[in-house]
């Protein structure tokens, strides 16, 4: 039953229209007769070792690996160019969500829409997440995904993860979607702002290395908080209240 997820996302997905339907009403039946099972009085135990109470499970984990699996690649995960990075999220906007908008009108049809939309979203945050987790990682390009997806959740880009997309289907969740990769960026932002700091302040006072000037540090630390403040205020401001910490933590 699977292979026809696979089939439908691959292909031009109009001929697999029929077969998903199935699919959708498979889940249908087996949401019934789950019911069913619970109401009769039949034990928990018996319920959970009941196979079709997994298929929507299964169907979700096919769905986020066929999705997972067209993502671009992005390439070594300890390239620190700015350009390749912009060149990504420039793919991932203009190539990777419109052809996943593009399918989801057959998902729509088959009754399979929420499911879709919510694979789609696991998947994007999945892979940013991957992108911003890694220690080579720098302040600028987790800037530039964070602005990527501010820019995206500002716009309302009628995408896969568009906020104002089919609202009539829990709009939510891209709206959570994207309020995910902000925040989880936003801490891998602050975490970065802080680790850059503590740097520069103990390269600056290191007994045995010539002197670093007090401006040199002080440009070191503004040039991340305006940077931020560019993007947001509010982001600006909480880059600069983890350098002043920082500061202050480092002559304790």
């Amino acid at each position: 039953m699977w292979t026809v997820v696979g089939e439908a996302l691959s292909g031009s997905g109009r001929m697999f229209l029929e077969p998903l339907q199935s699919v959708a009403e498979s889940l249908k039946w087996e949401k019934k007769k789950e019911a069913e099972w619970l109401g009769s009085g039949q034990e928990t135990e018996s319920v959970s070792t009941w196979s079709p109470n997994f298929w929507r499970k299964d169907l979700e984990e096919k769905l986020i690996q066929y999705i997972t699996a067209q993502i671009p690649c992005f390439g070594s995960s300890t390239n620190t160019d700015k350009t390749v990075l912009n060149q990504h999220l420039s793919q991932l906007e203009m190539t990777f969500l419109p052809s996943l908008e593009h399918r989801s009108g057959f998902f729509k049809e088959a009754g399979l829409l929420v499911t879709y939309t919510r694979c789609c979203h696991a998947s994007l945050s999945s892979h940013l997440s991957t992108l911003t987790d890694s220690n080579h990682f720098s302040f600028s390009q987790c800037l530039l995904v964070y602005e990527w997806a501010l820019k995206m959740y500002r716009s309302g880009s009628e995408t896969g993860l568009g906020p104002r997309q089919n609202p009539q289907h829990s709009p939510s969740l891209g709206v959570q979607c994207l309020v995910w990769i902000i925040l989880k960026t936003e801490e891998k932002l602050l975490t970065v702002a802080r680790l850059c700091s503590g740097k520069a302040l103990k390269e600056a006072f290191d007994i045995g290395k010539p002197p670093c000037a007090d401006a040199a540090v002080i440009q070191i630390l503004t040039e991340k908080t305006e940077a931020a403040w560019r993007i947001s205020e509010s982001l600006g401001e909480k880059v600069e209240a983890v350098c002043l910490e920082e500061c202050l933590r480092f002559l304790e």
